[in-house]
């Protein structure tokens, strides 16, 4: 995905939750590898320069637990919907409603005889490696993350 629709993804998602929040306060992000700038709405891990503390190095294990069973999601959707590794789309809109219509057949698809194999579903993109100026605000907002799990 690129910069440009992870940032207008990224514009419609509700404000992160402020710095003093209620336990009832949106923790809304996407989340994101090192590839991407630390924004409030898209996060990523802290970088590992041998300096992190056991609650960043346990903040960037649950994020990459959780990527990697959004990564399996997608790869899911991929094998099972391989039109999805060659539609382009411009809008944002578009997007999103082709991939909660490909979540909708694969949930009504969903059958013991219907399951994918592994090697079907193993449908990843490489991400180039860059890395982008971190931004303070969403600096703050990691940290506020971290220090609630």
């Amino acid at each position: 995905m690129s910069l440009q629709v992870t940032q207008a993804i990224g514009q419609r998602l509700p404000q992160p939750w402020p710095r003093t929040r209620t336990p009832w306060s949106p923790r809304v992000c996407i989340i994101g590898d090192s590839a991407y700038p630390l924004l409030p709405q898209l996060m990523k891990p802290y970088r590992d320069n041998g300096h992190l503390t056991a609650r960043q190095r346990r903040f960037n294990q649950r994020l990459h637990s959780a990527r990697v069973v959004i990564e399996h999601a997608f790869g899911l959707l991929k094998g099972k919907f391989r039109r999805l590794n060659y539609l382009y789309m411009a809008r944002v809109e578009d997007i999103s409603r082709a991939v909660t219509a490909c979540c909708i057949l694969h949930n009504i698809c969903i059958e013991p005889a219907d399951r994918l194999n592994a090697e079907d579903a193993a449908v990843f993109d490489a991400v180039e490696h860059v890395e982008p100026h971190e931004n303070p605000q969403a600096a703050a907002y990691r940290d506020d993350l971290c220090n609630s799990l």
